[in-house]
């Protein structure tokens, strides 16, 4: 599947906003709306475009301390502490990574207190050797795809 810079054109329009019509895509690309829905469906049906999601406003629904959590996790514990993160609903995200940890947590809580207590409940694993926590003051720019 190769992907040319018309697909990528579609897909930074449809990033902005994936509920627009295609005809307003077609129209901004100056191109058909058949072209652009017999296009998208093909990056479905290939995987490129995997799905496409709500962006949050955390701050509408209460969740106004953002954190990142770097954590160093004990030798054959990665699946284990993966597993029991991946569950917790305040973790908006964990990636796989490279340098002084091996996981890295996005979070997120209405509070200070809450993050305290997510600290002192969901850390508390034989699993995880260190962490470092990050509290997030403010945004130059945000993700794209989680609105954080």
């Amino acid at each position: 599947m190769s992907v040319d810079l018309l697909d990528l054109r579609i897909i930074k329009s449809l990033s902005n906003n994936a509920r627009k019509p295609y005809s307003t895509v077609a129209k901004e690309l100056d191109i058909s709306d058949a072209t652009v829905r017999k296009r998208v469906k093909r990056m479905l049906e290939d995987g490129v475009i995997r799905q496409f999601n709500v962006l949050v406003d955390y701050h509408m629904i209460g969740k106004n301390v953002k954190a990142f959590i770097g954590l160093r996790v004990a030798t054959g514990k990665l699946k284990e502490v993966v597993g029991h993160l991946e569950k917790n609903d305040d973790v908006v995200v964990l990636y796989r990574t490279t340098g002084n940890v091996e996981l890295f947590a996005e979070v997120v809580f209405r509070d200070m207190e809450e993050l305290k207590t997510f600290l002192e409940s969901e850390l508390d694993h034989d699993g995880i050797s260190y962490s470092e926590v990050t509290v997030v003051i403010g945004p130059y720019k945000r993700c794209p795809s989680s609105g954080l």
